[in-house]
Protein backbone atom coordinates (compact mmCIF):
# COMPACT_ATOMS: atom_id res chain seq x y z
CA UNK A 1 0.00 0.00 0.00
CA UNK A 2 1.31 3.02 -0.90
CA UNK A 3 2.19 5.69 2.25
CA UNK A 4 -0.41 7.86 4.09
CA UNK A 5 1.78 10.46 2.95
CA UNK A 6 1.37 9.80 -0.67
CA UNK A 7 -2.23 9.32 -0.46
CA UNK A 8 -3.14 12.59 1.17
CA UNK A 9 -0.55 15.11 -0.92
CA UNK A 10 -0.74 13.01 -4.19
CA UNK A 11 -4.22 11.15 -4.35
CA UNK A 12 -7.00 13.41 -4.73
CA UNK A 13 -5.31 16.03 -6.70
CA UNK A 14 -3.67 13.37 -9.39
CA UNK A 15 -7.77 12.11 -9.94
CA UNK A 16 -8.48 15.50 -11.93
CA UNK A 17 -5.30 15.00 -14.24
CA UNK A 18 -5.74 14.18 -18.08
CA UNK A 19 -9.69 16.26 -17.46
CA UNK A 20 -10.44 17.88 -20.75
CA UNK A 21 -13.10 19.99 -18.57
CA UNK A 22 -12.68 23.06 -17.11
CA UNK A 23 -11.00 23.00 -13.37
CA UNK A 24 -13.18 23.44 -10.62
CA UNK A 25 -12.88 26.62 -8.02
CA UNK A 26 -12.61 26.15 -4.86
CA UNK A 27 -13.51 28.41 -2.04
CA UNK A 28 -13.75 28.33 1.67
CA UNK A 29 -16.81 29.34 3.43
CA UNK A 30 -17.78 29.67 7.34
CA UNK A 31 -20.20 26.73 7.98
CA UNK A 32 -21.97 26.72 11.42
CA UNK A 33 -19.70 27.84 14.55
CA UNK A 34 -17.28 29.03 12.26
CA UNK A 35 -16.04 25.61 10.70
CA UNK A 36 -14.70 26.12 7.51
CA UNK A 37 -15.64 24.14 4.64
CA UNK A 38 -14.17 23.44 1.01
CA UNK A 39 -16.30 24.43 -1.42
CA UNK A 40 -15.89 23.27 -5.09
CA UNK A 41 -17.82 24.91 -7.83
CA UNK A 42 -18.03 24.60 -11.67
CA UNK A 43 -20.23 26.21 -14.53
CA UNK A 44 -22.34 29.48 -14.65
CA UNK A 45 -24.10 30.28 -11.30
CA UNK A 46 -26.80 32.46 -13.51
CA UNK A 47 -27.66 28.35 -14.34
CA UNK A 48 -30.06 26.05 -12.84
CA UNK A 49 -28.02 24.99 -9.95
CA UNK A 50 -27.39 21.23 -8.45
CA UNK A 51 -25.74 21.37 -4.69
CA UNK A 52 -23.73 17.84 -4.01
CA UNK A 53 -23.98 16.57 -0.70
CA UNK A 54 -21.26 13.74 0.21
CA UNK A 55 -21.71 10.73 2.29
CA UNK A 56 -19.71 9.25 5.29
CA UNK A 57 -15.94 9.42 5.34
CA UNK A 58 -16.16 10.50 1.63
CA UNK A 59 -15.56 14.69 0.41
CA UNK A 60 -16.95 16.34 -3.11
CA UNK A 61 -13.69 14.50 -4.83
CA UNK A 62 -16.67 11.40 -4.78
CA UNK A 63 -18.07 13.34 -7.11
CA UNK A 64 -15.53 13.63 -9.91
CA UNK A 65 -17.51 11.97 -13.33
CA UNK A 66 -20.14 14.29 -12.15
CA UNK A 67 -17.49 17.43 -12.42
CA UNK A 68 -15.95 16.02 -15.43
CA UNK A 69 -19.11 15.69 -17.27
CA UNK A 70 -20.89 17.96 -19.58
CA UNK A 71 -23.43 18.67 -16.69
CA UNK A 72 -21.50 21.45 -16.39
CA UNK A 73 -22.37 23.30 -19.27
CA UNK A 74 -26.26 23.57 -18.51
CA UNK A 75 -25.64 23.68 -14.64
CA UNK A 76 -24.46 25.33 -11.91
CA UNK A 77 -22.40 22.63 -9.86
CA UNK A 78 -21.98 23.18 -6.38
CA UNK A 79 -20.01 20.20 -4.00
CA UNK A 80 -18.35 20.87 -0.70
CA UNK A 81 -16.65 18.44 2.35
CA UNK A 82 -18.61 18.36 5.43
CA UNK A 83 -17.27 19.03 8.41
CA UNK A 84 -14.99 16.66 10.01
CA UNK A 85 -14.30 15.73 6.34
CA UNK A 86 -12.45 16.12 3.32
CA UNK A 87 -10.39 19.54 3.25
CA UNK A 88 -13.05 21.28 5.61
CA UNK A 89 -12.77 22.10 9.28
CA UNK A 90 -12.59 18.79 11.93
CA UNK A 91 -13.95 20.49 15.26
CA UNK A 92 -13.66 17.75 18.10
CA UNK A 93 -16.17 19.58 20.36
CA UNK A 94 -19.59 17.07 20.14
CA UNK A 95 -21.47 20.29 20.16
CA UNK A 96 -20.57 21.10 16.32
CA UNK A 97 -20.83 17.56 15.63
CA UNK A 98 -24.05 15.86 16.69
CA UNK A 99 -26.71 18.99 16.81
CA UNK A 100 -28.91 18.78 12.81
CA UNK A 101 -28.58 22.73 13.24
CA UNK A 102 -25.05 22.07 12.78
CA UNK A 103 -25.32 20.27 9.29
CA UNK A 104 -28.46 22.42 8.25
CA UNK A 105 -26.46 25.44 9.15
CA UNK A 106 -23.54 24.12 6.54
CA UNK A 107 -25.78 23.60 3.75
CA UNK A 108 -27.66 27.31 4.06
CA UNK A 109 -23.71 28.67 4.51
CA UNK A 110 -22.52 27.12 1.22
CA UNK A 111 -25.98 28.06 -0.77
CA UNK A 112 -25.94 31.75 0.28
CA UNK A 113 -21.97 32.26 0.10
CA UNK A 114 -22.21 30.68 -3.74
CA UNK A 115 -25.47 31.68 -5.01
CA UNK A 116 -27.60 29.25 -5.21
CA UNK A 117 -31.18 30.04 -5.73
CA UNK A 118 -34.00 27.14 -5.30
CA UNK A 119 -31.19 24.22 -6.64
CA UNK A 120 -31.92 20.48 -6.61
CA UNK A 121 -30.00 18.75 -3.92
CA UNK A 122 -28.65 15.75 -4.19
CA UNK A 123 -27.69 13.66 -1.25
CA UNK A 124 -25.72 10.67 -1.47
CA UNK A 125 -25.70 8.18 1.77
CA UNK A 126 -25.16 10.22 4.68
CA UNK A 127 -25.68 13.17 2.56
CA UNK A 128 -29.04 12.03 2.24
CA UNK A 129 -29.47 12.44 6.17
CA UNK A 130 -27.95 16.53 5.95
CA UNK A 131 -30.38 17.10 3.61
CA UNK A 132 -33.08 16.10 5.99
CA UNK A 133 -31.37 18.25 8.45
CA UNK A 134 -31.38 21.35 6.23
CA UNK A 135 -35.23 20.63 5.83
CA UNK A 136 -35.90 20.44 9.37
CA UNK A 137 -34.69 23.97 10.43
CA UNK A 138 -35.08 25.64 6.75
CA UNK A 139 -37.80 24.17 5.04
CA UNK A 140 -37.76 23.55 1.58
CA UNK A 141 -38.88 26.96 -0.48
CA UNK A 142 -35.48 27.46 -1.40
CA UNK A 143 -35.21 24.01 -3.00
CA UNK A 144 -36.18 23.28 -6.22
CA UNK A 145 -36.45 19.40 -5.66
CA UNK A 146 -34.30 16.37 -3.72
CA UNK A 147 -32.49 13.34 -4.95
CA UNK A 148 -31.24 11.20 -2.40
CA UNK A 149 -28.51 8.59 -3.75
CA UNK A 150 -28.36 5.06 -1.95
CA UNK A 151 -30.07 6.71 0.84
CA UNK A 152 -33.77 7.51 2.11
CA UNK A 153 -32.17 10.82 4.68
CA UNK A 154 -34.16 9.09 7.51
CA UNK A 155 -37.22 9.75 5.76
CA UNK A 156 -38.53 5.95 6.36
CA UNK A 157 -37.78 3.98 9.33
CA UNK A 158 -35.02 2.30 8.88
CA UNK A 159 -35.11 -1.60 8.93
CA UNK A 160 -32.60 -4.22 10.65
CA UNK A 161 -29.97 -5.78 8.25
CA UNK A 162 -30.72 -9.35 7.73
CA UNK A 163 -27.69 -11.14 8.92
CA UNK A 164 -25.13 -11.94 6.43
CA UNK A 165 -21.57 -12.14 6.21
CA UNK A 166 -21.06 -8.91 4.37
CA UNK A 167 -23.45 -7.05 6.85
CA UNK A 168 -21.30 -8.70 9.98
CA UNK A 169 -18.00 -7.52 8.12
CA UNK A 170 -19.32 -4.13 7.26
CA UNK A 171 -20.03 -3.54 10.81
CA UNK A 172 -17.00 -4.88 12.00
CA UNK A 173 -15.67 -2.27 9.46
CA UNK A 174 -17.47 0.37 10.91
CA UNK A 175 -15.98 -0.05 14.67
CA UNK A 176 -12.14 -0.30 13.31
CA UNK A 177 -13.27 3.46 12.15
CA UNK A 178 -13.61 4.59 15.16
CA UNK A 179 -10.65 3.06 16.63
CA UNK A 180 -7.88 5.16 18.79
CA UNK A 181 -5.55 2.83 16.83
CA UNK A 182 -4.68 4.28 13.26
CA UNK A 183 -3.88 1.16 12.33
CA UNK A 184 -7.15 0.02 12.58
CA UNK A 185 -8.45 3.28 10.49
CA UNK A 186 -6.42 2.38 7.72
CA UNK A 187 -7.24 -1.56 7.51
CA UNK A 188 -10.87 0.13 7.58
CA UNK A 189 -10.16 2.89 4.61
CA UNK A 190 -8.90 0.21 2.44
CA UNK A 191 -11.83 -2.26 3.17
CA UNK A 192 -14.18 0.65 2.08
CA UNK A 193 -12.41 1.61 -1.03
CA UNK A 194 -12.41 -2.08 -1.89
CA UNK A 195 -16.16 -2.39 -1.50
CA UNK A 196 -16.82 0.66 -3.58
CA UNK A 197 -14.36 0.47 -6.03
CA UNK A 198 -16.45 -0.16 -9.52
CA UNK A 199 -15.00 -0.86 -13.02
CA UNK A 200 -15.18 3.36 -13.97
CA UNK A 201 -12.75 3.61 -11.00
CA UNK A 202 -9.13 4.51 -11.85
CA UNK A 203 -6.13 3.12 -9.23
CA UNK A 204 -5.95 6.48 -8.43
CA UNK A 205 -9.56 7.47 -7.75
CA UNK A 206 -9.28 3.82 -4.92
CA UNK A 207 -6.48 5.83 -3.58
CA UNK A 208 -8.23 8.66 -3.29
CA UNK A 209 -11.28 6.67 -1.89
CA UNK A 210 -8.73 5.41 1.07
CA UNK A 211 -7.74 9.37 1.81
CA UNK A 212 -11.22 10.54 2.40
CA UNK A 213 -11.86 7.85 4.64
CA UNK A 214 -8.44 8.74 6.70
CA UNK A 215 -9.34 12.38 6.25
CA UNK A 216 -12.18 12.00 8.42
CA UNK A 217 -10.59 11.44 12.05
CA UNK A 218 -11.85 8.53 14.49
CA UNK A 219 -13.03 11.28 17.04
CA UNK A 220 -15.59 12.81 14.40
CA UNK A 221 -17.21 9.36 13.66
CA UNK A 222 -17.52 8.55 17.50
CA UNK A 223 -19.09 12.04 17.70
CA UNK A 224 -21.75 11.65 15.07
CA UNK A 225 -22.74 8.28 16.46
CA UNK A 226 -24.87 10.28 18.49
CA UNK A 227 -26.98 12.14 15.90
CA UNK A 228 -30.22 11.86 15.37
CA UNK A 229 -31.17 9.77 11.95
CA UNK A 230 -34.63 9.26 12.57
CA UNK A 231 -36.53 11.96 10.20
CA UNK A 232 -39.88 10.54 9.63
CA UNK A 233 -41.13 13.29 11.77
CA UNK A 234 -41.03 15.82 8.59
CA UNK A 235 -41.97 13.41 5.96
CA UNK A 236 -44.65 16.24 5.52
CA UNK A 237 -42.21 18.54 5.12
CA UNK A 238 -41.12 17.24 1.68
CA UNK A 239 -43.72 17.96 -0.70
CA UNK A 240 -41.07 18.72 -3.03
CA UNK A 241 -40.00 16.95 -6.61
CA UNK A 242 -37.92 13.87 -4.98
CA UNK A 243 -35.63 11.27 -7.41
CA UNK A 244 -34.92 8.27 -5.20
CA UNK A 245 -31.69 6.27 -6.95
CA UNK A 246 -30.54 3.05 -5.48
CA UNK A 247 -28.49 0.47 -6.65
CA UNK A 248 -29.95 -3.21 -6.44
CA UNK A 249 -26.63 -4.52 -4.40
CA UNK A 250 -26.34 -2.03 -2.53
CA UNK A 251 -25.80 -3.58 1.07
CA UNK A 252 -25.50 0.06 2.67
CA UNK A 253 -29.71 0.10 2.47
CA UNK A 254 -32.13 -2.68 3.45
CA UNK A 255 -33.99 -3.78 0.62
CA UNK A 256 -37.49 -3.42 2.69
CA UNK A 257 -36.72 0.43 3.28
CA UNK A 258 -37.26 1.05 -0.73
CA UNK A 259 -40.65 -0.98 -0.98
CA UNK A 260 -41.60 1.59 2.69
CA UNK A 261 -40.50 4.55 1.11
CA UNK A 262 -42.73 4.02 -2.51
CA UNK A 263 -45.48 3.80 -0.10
CA UNK A 264 -44.46 6.87 1.87
CA UNK A 265 -43.24 8.96 -0.68
CA UNK A 266 -46.08 8.10 -2.77
CA UNK A 267 -45.14 11.74 -5.22
CA UNK A 268 -41.52 10.62 -5.51
CA UNK A 269 -39.83 8.83 -8.84
CA UNK A 270 -38.17 6.21 -8.36
CA UNK A 271 -34.41 4.87 -10.27
CA UNK A 272 -32.99 1.67 -9.58
CA UNK A 273 -30.12 0.33 -11.15
CA UNK A 274 -29.75 -3.37 -11.65
CA UNK A 275 -26.22 -5.08 -10.64
CA UNK A 276 -25.30 -1.57 -8.77
CA UNK A 277 -23.77 -1.00 -5.22
CA UNK A 278 -23.70 2.40 -3.20
CA UNK A 279 -22.59 4.43 -5.87
CA UNK A 280 -24.35 4.17 -9.02
CA UNK A 281 -23.86 7.69 -10.20
CA UNK A 282 -19.90 6.58 -10.20
CA UNK A 283 -20.74 3.06 -11.45
CA UNK A 284 -22.97 4.20 -14.56
CA UNK A 285 -22.20 7.86 -14.60
CA UNK A 286 -23.45 8.54 -17.98
CA UNK A 287 -26.95 6.83 -17.22
CA UNK A 288 -26.97 9.14 -13.88
CA UNK A 289 -25.90 12.28 -15.27
CA UNK A 290 -28.43 12.15 -18.07
CA UNK A 291 -31.36 11.26 -15.13
CA UNK A 292 -30.25 13.82 -12.94
CA UNK A 293 -30.32 16.35 -15.75
CA UNK A 294 -33.91 15.60 -16.92
CA UNK A 295 -35.10 16.20 -13.33
CA UNK A 296 -33.48 19.48 -12.62
CA UNK A 297 -34.89 20.34 -16.12
CA UNK A 298 -38.19 18.85 -15.27
CA UNK A 299 -38.54 20.67 -12.06
CA UNK A 300 -37.60 24.27 -12.87
CA UNK A 301 -35.34 26.58 -12.64
CA UNK A 302 -34.39 29.19 -10.07
CA UNK A 303 -36.41 32.07 -11.79
CA UNK A 304 -39.30 29.74 -10.95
Amino acid sequence: MKSLVTLLIVGIPLAWAGVAAAEPEFQVVEGYGGVPLNVMTAGDPNNPGILLIHGMAQASQAFRLQFESDLADEFYLVAFDMRGHGLSGKPWQPELLTPSQAWAGDVAAVMAVTGLTKPVVVGWSYGGFVVSDYVRHYGVDNLAGVNLVGSLGGLVPRSPFPPSDDIKEMLENSARTRSMNMQDNIVAANNTAATFFTDTMTETDKDAQVAMGLMMPAYVRRAMAGRKLDNTDIVDQMNIPMLLSRGSGDIMMPANDSEVAMNTLSDAEFSFYEDTGHLPFFQHPERYNKELAAFVRRVGTSDD
